[in-house]
C-alpha cells in the first residue's frame, strides 16, 4: 500500500533551529533504516522549507509500520496527514476504465 505523508510544523519548532540540532539528521538516518527497522520503503522524500512541510511517499504493507517510522519525535513536533494513495494506472484498473 502507498501513503502520501505530509508533515508540518511551527516556525517555533523547526528543525533548522539551534535548539533542535540534530533531529533533521535523525529523520534522514531514520528514513535510511525504515526498510529494515518498519518493513517502510521509502519512495522519495521532500521538504519544502519555507512552508515548514515534509513530504514522503511511502510503501508499506500495515499502516502500523508507516505509524512505527513516524513515532517520536516526527509526531511530536509535526502535524500529520497521512493519505492512502495508488497509482492513476492501478485506479483506472480497479474502475475498469481503457
Amino acid at each position: 500500500m502507498l501513503f502520501h505523508v505530509a508533515l508540518r510544523h511551527s516556525p517555533e519548532h523547526c528543525w533548522a533551529r539551534d535548539e533542535h540540532e540534530g533531529k533533521a539528521s535523525e529523520l534522514v538516518a531514520r528514513l535510511d533504516d525504515a526498510e529494515e527497522s518498519f518493513g517502510v520503503t521509502v519512495h522519495s522524500s521532500f521538504v519544502a522549507p519555507n512552508e515548514h512541510t515534509f513530504y514522503l511517499l511511502l510503501e508499506s504493507e500495515s499502516f502500523e509500520g508507516v505509524t512505527g517510522l513516524l513515532g517520536p519525535p516526527l509526531l511530536q513536533d509535526h502535524a500529520a496527514d497521512i493519505t492512502p494513495v495508488t497509482t492513476f494506472g492501478s485506479a483506472m484498473e480497479t474502475l475498469e476504465v481503457e
